[in-house]
C-alpha cells in the first residue's frame, strides 16, 4: 500500500551522521509503502508498519514499524531498523526517535557505515543541532568485521566514552579513548580527533616518523598541517637530530582559479658538523638552509606558465637532509612558458643546475654547469601543401658557463684543457638560431609500391664567444665570432610492403630504402656541440633523415639507408616485429667521421662509407614481452652494442630485466672498458594482502652491485604495514649512504609511523 504525505521542512534537512548540510526542498514529496498504513485524524498520528519503507528527500529508511505525529513532528521507527542518508551513510539500530527534517533526535543500539568504509558503533546517539551528534559509550574503526565470527574484535579500534562527529568542523572527536590491537588495550587516549571522510582539509598533526644515521644521530619528525583559507594552507615540519639539533621545514601553498604557488624553507644551525666526513661541505657549514619556489598557471586552454627554482646556502644542504623534490644530485631550476595546439607546439624556457654533492671539487662541477638563458623549441604542421606535409621548426638556445666542462685524454693525469680531448663544454658564452622546413607526400602505385620524395631546408646561425679556444683538437675549430650555414636535401624513399596472410596469421615484410642528396655540412665538428650529444646509432635512428639528435650537428654527404621491416599478427594474440638494416655513405663529406668537440660521433657505426648493422626484434603475447636491439660491426659482425628487455605482467607476477653492453671501440681510444650491466625488477602478489617486490642492478665489469632493493608490503581495508632494504653504490661520493631500511605502519583514517627514509612504492600504502 502507498501513499504520498505532504510533510512540513521549515528547516534544511542535515545528515544524521555525515557532516555537512543537504538541503531538501519545502515541497518535497514522501514516497511510503508498508504493509499497512492507519491514519488517526484525532491525534494526527500516522502508523505505518509491516515491511515500511519511506524516501523522502535523498533519505531511505527501512524499518519494522514507523509512527509520524504530526502535531510533535516526530518520527519514531522500531525493529530492524536501515537508513541510507543522502551523503551514502548506511545507520543500523533498534529504534530511531527524530524530528521530521532529521535535524534532532535519538538512536538506540546503533552500527553506522561511512562511504570510506570507517564505522561507528555506540550503545545510544543524539543528534543536536542539525550538525551535531553524539555517540555515547562508541567504538570507532576502519576495518571489517570477521566474516566467521563477527563478534571478534577488529584489527584496531579505538572506544571511547563519548565520539563526537561534528559536521561544522568535520572532525570526529574521541574523548576518553583507548586505541586497541586485537582486542588488547595498548594505548590510553585523554583526547583524540581525526577529519571525517567528507574533510578534503583539517587542520592538525600529521603521521610522525623517526629516523637514525651515524652523522645526524636519532630524529624525529613532527609535521603539522595548517589550513589557512579555503585556497591556502601550509606544512611546518620539525625534526630533532640528537647530534645535528633542530631542522625547521616550512611549505607554503596558494591555489587560484587557473593555477597554484608552492613556496618551501628549511634551515638548520648544525651543532656537531664535526661529525660529518672530512673536507666536505657537511662538516664546512654551519648555518645551512634553503628556499624554493614552484608555480605553474594556465594562461588559457592552449598556454602554461610556470616555474621551479631553488637557492640553498651551500651545494650540498637539500641532499644532506633530504629536502622533498630538492634531494637529487642534479636540481634543475628553470622558468617556461609552453603551448599546444592541435597542429603547433611551442616551448621557451631558461634554466639553470645544481649539483649537490659533498665532496670539495662540488665547486667546479657546478660552474662546468650550462645556465640556458633561454631555449626555444617551436614545431608546427601544415596539412595538403602541393598534396603533402609540411613541417616547420625552430629551435635555438642562448648559455654561458663559468668553466670549460672537458675530459681529459685517456692516460694523462691532468686537468689542463689544453690536453683534452672531449669538449663538452666551453667556459663563456654561446649561442643557435636554427629554421627547418620538411615537405613530404607519399604516392602508391598501382602494384603497392609506395613513393616518398622528401625536401628539406634549413638555416642556422651561430654566436660563439669562449675564454679558451681548444688547442689540442684533431679537428678545426672555427673560433669566436657569428657563423652562418645551410643545408638542404633532397632525398626518396621506397618501400614495397607485402602482406601475407595464414589461416591463424597474418603478416606484412617491408623492404625499405632512402637516398638522400645534400651538400657537405658546413663547419663540420667546428662550432661547440650542446644539443647532439647523445648519439646513438640504432633501429630506431636508421631510417631518420638526419641521425644527430639536435641541432648543434647537421647530417652532410649523399646517404642511403637500406632495411627490412617486418610485423606479425596471429589470432591467439602473439605479436612480433623485427628491423634490419644498414647505412651508406655514398658521396661528400661523411658529417659522422669528421672529428667533434664532444666526441659524440666517435665509435658511432657511421664513421665509414659503410655502416655497422643494427637490428631490433620483439615478441609480445599475453602479458609477456621481449625485445633485442643490437649494432653489429659490419665487417667481423661481433656485437658492439647490445640491448635486451624482457617483461611480464599476467596475474599476480609483474617483473622486468635489462641487459646492456657496450663494447670498447677498436682501437681504444676513449673507453678504457667494456660496459655491461643488467637490472631487474619483479613484483608478486603472494596474496591478496601480501606482496613483495625486489629490484637490482649489477655491473657485470666490476662484478658488483649498483644498487639493491627489497620489500614486503601487507595491505587490507584498514591497515598497512611494510618493510623496505636499499644498498646503494656511488662510487663518484664516499660519504653516499651506502644501506639503509625503512618500515611504515599505516591505520587507515588515523596515519601511522614511519621509520627510516627509504624510497620504495612499497612504503605507500594505496588509502
Amino acid at each position: 500500500m502507498c501513499a504520498i504525505f505532504a510533510f512540513a521542512a521549515p528547516e534544511a534537512a542535515a545528515q544524521l551522521a555525515v557532516p555537512g548540510d543537504i538541503s531538501v526542498p519545502a515541497d518535497q514529496k514522501m514516497l511510503l509503502a508498508a504493509d499497512e498504513v492507519i491514519y488517526n485524524n484525532d491525534s494526527g498520528v500516522v502508523v505505518a508498519s509491516g515491511g515500511v519503507q519511506i524516501d523522502y528527500g535523498g533519505y531511505q529508511l527501512v524499518a519494522d514499524r514507523v509512527e509520524y505525529d504530526q502535531q510533535t513532528g516526530r518520527v519514531k521507527a522500531s525493529g530492524s531498523v536501515e537508513m541510507i542518508e543522502p551523503g551514502g551513510n548506511r545507520i543500523y539500530a533498534d529504534n530511531l526517535d527524530v524530528t521530521d527534517n532529521f535535524s534532532d533526535g535519538f538512536l538506540n543500539a546503533l552500527r553506522i557505515e561511512t562511504p570510506d568504509n570507517t564505522r561507528i558503533a555506540a550503545e545510544s546517539a543524539e543528534r543536536s543541532g542539525g550538525t551535531m551528534t553524539t555517540f555515547n559509550s562508541g567504538v570507532y574503526t576502519a576495518c571489517e568485521p570477521c566474516a566467521d565470527n563477527p563478534e571478534r574484535a577488529p584489527f584496531w579500534q579505538v572506544k571511547a566514552q563519548r565520539v563526537i562527529q561534528n559536521g561544522e568542523t568535520k572532525t570526529i572527536r574521541m574523548e576518553k579513548a583507548t586505541f586497541e590491537l586485537f582486542g588488547m588495550p595498548i594505548a590510553y587516549l585523554p583526547y583524540l580527533e581525526i577529519p571525517d571522510h567528507s574533510a578534503k582539509r583539517k587542520t592538525g598533526f600529521l603521521t610522525p616518523s623517526v629516523s637514525s644515521s651515524d652523522t645526524f644521530g636519532y630524529g624525529l619528525t613532527v609535521p603539522y598541517y595548517l589550513v589557512l583559507s579555503p585556497y591556502m594552507d601550509a606544512t611546518f615540519t620539525g625534526t630533532g637530530y640528537t647530534k645535528q639539533g633542530f631542522l625547521g621545514e616550512a611549505e607554503f601553498r596558494r591555489n587560484f582559479s587557473n593555477g597554484e604557488v608552492t613556496l618551501r624553507m628549511a634551515g638548520i644551525s648544525q651543532r656537531s658538523p664535526g661529525d660529518f666526513e672530512a673536507r666536505t661541505t657537511d662538516r664546512l657549514e654551519t648555518e645551512r638552509g634553503m628556499i624554493a619556489t614552484k608555480g605553474e598557471f594556465r594562461i588559457n586552454p592552449r598556454w602554461i606558465f610556470g616555474w621551479d627554482a631553488m637557492l640553498q646556502s651551500d651545494n650540498n644542504f637539500s641532499r644532506t637532509y633530504g629536502i622533498e623534490g630538492y634531494n637529487a644530485s642534479t636540481v634543475k631550476s628553470e622558468v617556461y612558458l609552453t603551448g599546444l595546439s592541435n597542429r603547433s607546439f611551442f616551448d621557451l624556457r631558461a634554466y639553470r643546475f645544481d649539483i649537490q654533492n659533498a665532496q670539495d671539487l662540488n665547486d667546479v662541477l657546478e660552474r662546468r654547469q650550462a645556465a640556458v638563458h633561454p631555449s626555444l623549441d617551436y614545431k608546427r604542421t601544415f596539412s595538403d601543401v602541393a598534396g603533402g606535409e609540411l613541417s616547420l621548426d625552430v629551435n635555438g638556445y642562448s648559455l654561458s658557463r663559468k668553466a670549460d666542462d672537458t675530459r681529459v685524454r685517456a692516460g694523462l693525469a691532468t686537468t689542463n684543457p689544453l690536453f683534452a680531448d672531449r669538449y663538452r663544454g666551453f667556459a663563456g658564452s654561446n649561442a643557435r638560431l636554427s629554421t627547418e622546413l620538411e615537405w613530404k607526400r607519399t604516392f602508391t602505385t598501382m602494384n603497392g609500391l609506395r613513393l616518398t620524395p622528401i625536401l628539406a631546408a634549413r638555416g642556422d646561425l651561430n654566436s660563439v664567444d669562449v675564454d679558451n679556444a681548444p688547442a689540442d683538437y684533431d679537428g678545426v675549430f672555427a673560433g669566436n665570432g657569428s657563423h652562418a650555414r645551410g643545408m638542404v636535401t633532397a632525398g626518396l624513399e621506397a618501400s614495397y610492403p607485402v602482406l601475407v596472410t595464414t589461416a591463424t596469421s597474418s603478416h606484412v615484410i617491408e623492404p625499405i630504402a632512402q637516398v638522400f642528396v645534400r651538400p657537405d655540412e658546413r663547419l663540420a665538428g667546428g662550432i661547440p656541440n650542446e644539443d647532439a650529444q647523445s648519439f646513438v646509432f640504432d633501429a630506431t635512428s636508421l631510417f631518420e633523415r638526419d641521425k644527430f639528435t639536435g641541432f648543434d650537428r647537421a647530417e652532410g654527404g649523399i646517404r642511403a639507408n637500406v632495411g627490412l621491416r617486418y610485423t606479425g599478427h596471429f589470432d591467439n594474440g602473439f605479436r612480433t616485429q623485427a628491423v634490419f638494416g644498414q647505412s651508406y655513405h655514398l658521396a661528400g663529406l661523411n658529417s659522422f667521421a669528421t672529428p667533434d668537440l664532444s666526441q659524440a660521433t666517435r665509435n658511432s657505426g657511421l664513421e665509414d662509407d659503410v655502416s655497422d648493422f643494427v637490428g631490433m626484434a620483439g615478441v609480445d603475447y599475453d602479458g609477456f614481452s621481449l625485445a633485442a636491439s643490437a649494432r653489429f660491426d659490419k665487417d667481423d659482425f661481433r656485437i658492439e652494442r647490445t640491448d635486451l628487455r624482457a617483461g611480464l605482467s599476467r596475474g599476480p607476477v609483474t617483473t622486468a630485466l635489462t641487459y646492456s653492453e657496450i663494447k670498447a671501440p677498436r682501437p681504444n681510444t676513449f673507453t678504457e672498458d667494456d660496459r655491461r650491466e643488467i637490472t631487474g625488477l619483479a613484483k608478486l602478489q603472494l596474496h591478496e594482502f601480501w606482496s613483495v617486490a625486489a629490484s637490482t642492478s649489477y655491473d657485470l665489469v666490476d662484478e658488483k652491485f649498483n644498487r639493491r632493493a627489497f620489500g614486503i608490503l601487507y595491505e587490507d581495508e584498514c591497515f598497512a604495514f611494510s618493510f623496505a632494504y636499499e644498498h646503494t653504490r656511488d662510487d663518484g661520493n664516499v660519504n653516499a649512504r651506502d644501506w639503509k631500511v625503512g618500515a611504515r605502519l599505516s591505520f587507515r583514517t588515523l596515519g601511522g609511523f614511519e621509520q627510516g627514509s627509504v624510497s620504495s612504492p612499497l612504503l605507500e600504502p594505496s588509502f
